[in-house]
């Protein structure tokens, strides 16, 4: 009796012991983060926005809500994407069943003559069974919170998703209006190059223009109608792609887009917090972070394995012998196993899951790196559009403004028609870079909302 109490107080002491020393803590990943982003003002701004969830509504544009929603709601990807979230919870449900006993029950009957004796027997039993594997030194909990993690990071991942096709959407509507909206500043320019042609034609008649003159008006006009088709190309192009981000049919859209509509522009200005806040709102930040989390309980799941396991199962089965009796059969038992030898396996084992957290510390700091980067490049971009959008709006109304004096000084006689073609050249070269910045302006605060993304 004192050997077996013995026995069992030092298998409690040695399992308390190798318990303790397989909780090794793990240092969380780190990094030094900026006190403010470079590209933002150094003061705080005056009439600045935060960045909204619904980030579009800053366009004020009722079709592109229109096409987030359908997108949203028909992507694919998306649907993919849920369908992983899905999968992940269900590996914490199988996780978190290994903690608790399992139990099964059976019934049966049988007839026949067991032994050969000439004798006929009837019986009816059930039978009511269990097992269940002590989580003794941990590695079904960190498999169940390892799990938790991965969870964590599908649904990150999931929002990522999500953000990137909504950035996609937006920044495709963009292109169509710039396509559509260069499209008819080139039809614009060939109507009124046209009418200039036919200024220099009539002129001619009267002496005062040269058939190089003429030649150069032509020039002018077939060069503007040959842009038309190229950027005709580039529009359907965008509507396909469009097509493809919303799940819709491309007959469908080019009857919503049919119309043209200026070009988007965000309504109000935006500004970000500071980098720490800022990068702990990124769906990838945060994806990166549950990556560590379930590779660190890995390497607890790792360390568990070369300590011994215990598992208790049992049985009992009721047996009801027809004109013989009543038999039960019972069984319970207990196993306790301790891995001696495996050629070097449980080693590999936690040497690769080790492995794996410190890949995945190095993602987690490669994400944090080019999350800044991106921000601060969103931000820097965004910061100039303003005064680059003033700048080509004063420079298309001094080119139309020189159109009028040429063609006025043209038709009175002082002046050549050269300066009227010049001007003209010169106006759409203007239109041209006024639509590409109010382009660029869109792209750029779709690409910051992007980047820095509200909390959610």
């Amino acid at each position: 009796m004192f050997s077996r109490s013995l026995v069992a107080t030092a298998m409690v002491a040695f399992a308390l012991l190798v318990s303790s020393c397989s909780d090794v803590p793990i240092a969380p990943p780190s990094a030094n983060l900026p006190a403010r982003f470079a590209g933002a003002p150094p003061k705080p701004q005056l009439h600045v926005s935060p960045i909204k969830a619904e980030w579009w509504s800053g366009f004020a544009d009722k079709e592109l809500a229109v096409l987030i929603a359908t997108g949203k709601s028909q992507n694919p990807r998306l649907r993919q994407a849920s369908a992983k979230v899905e999968q992940a919870r269900a590996e914490v449900g199988i996780a978190s069943s290994s903690l608790f006993p399992s139990f099964s029950a059976g019934v049966g009957s049988s007839r026949g003559d067991k032994y050969g004796f000439g004798t006929t027997h009837s019986n009816k039993y059930s039978t009511v069974s269990g097992d269940w594997t002590v989580d003794l030194f941990g590695a079904k909990h960190a498999q169940e919170r390892a799990a938790e993690a991965k969870l964590a990071a599908a649904i990150s991942d999931q929002t990522q998703a999500e953000n990137e096709l909504l950035a996609s959407i937006a920044s495709t509507y963009v292109d169509v209006r710039y396509y559509q909206r260069r499209i008819q500043i080139s039809k614009d320019t060939v109507a009124n190059r046209q009418r200039s042609l036919a200024f220099v034609r009539d002129s001619q008649a009267a002496g005062n223009s040269s058939d190089l003159q003429i030649v150069q008006g032509e020039q002018l006009v077939a060069k503007a109608a040959a842009s038309i088709p190229n950027l005709e190309v580039q529009l359907e192009s965008s509507i396909d792609e469009l097509a493809s981000l919303t799940g819709q049919s491309v007959a469908d859209l080019k009857i919503t887009l049919r119309k043209g509509k200026a070009q988007p522009i965000p309504r109000y200005k935006i500004g970000i917090g500071i980098p720490a806040d800022v990068i702990r709102n990124r769906p990838d930040i945060q994806t990166a972070e549950s990556n560590f989390a379930a590779a660190a309980e890995n390497v607890g799941v790792a360390q568990a394995a070369f300590y011994p396991s215990l598992d208790l199962s049992g049985y009992l089965t009721p047996t009801q012998v027809i004109d013989s009796g009543h038999v039960n059969v019972w069984l319970i038992a207990a196993n306790f196993t301790a891995p001696i030898f495996d050629a070097g396996k449980n080693k590999a084992n936690l040497a690769d899951a080790k492995a794996k957290l410190e890949e995945a510390r190095a993602a987690w700091s490669s994400a944090v790196l080019s999350a800044i980067a991106e921000i601060e490049k969103s931000l820097a971009a965004y910061n100039k559009d303003d005064q680059n959008v003033a700048a080509q709006q004063k420079l298309v109304s001094t080119s139309r403004r020189m159109i009028e004096l040429g063609q006025t000084s043209f038709k009175l006689g002082a002046g050549p028609i050269f300066n009227v073609l010049d001007s003209q050249r010169d106006y759409l070269e203007a239109q041209e870079s006024l639509t590409e910045a109010v382009r660029s302006q869109a792209e750029h605060y779709i690409s910051l909302c992007k980047a820095a993304p509200a909390a959610k």
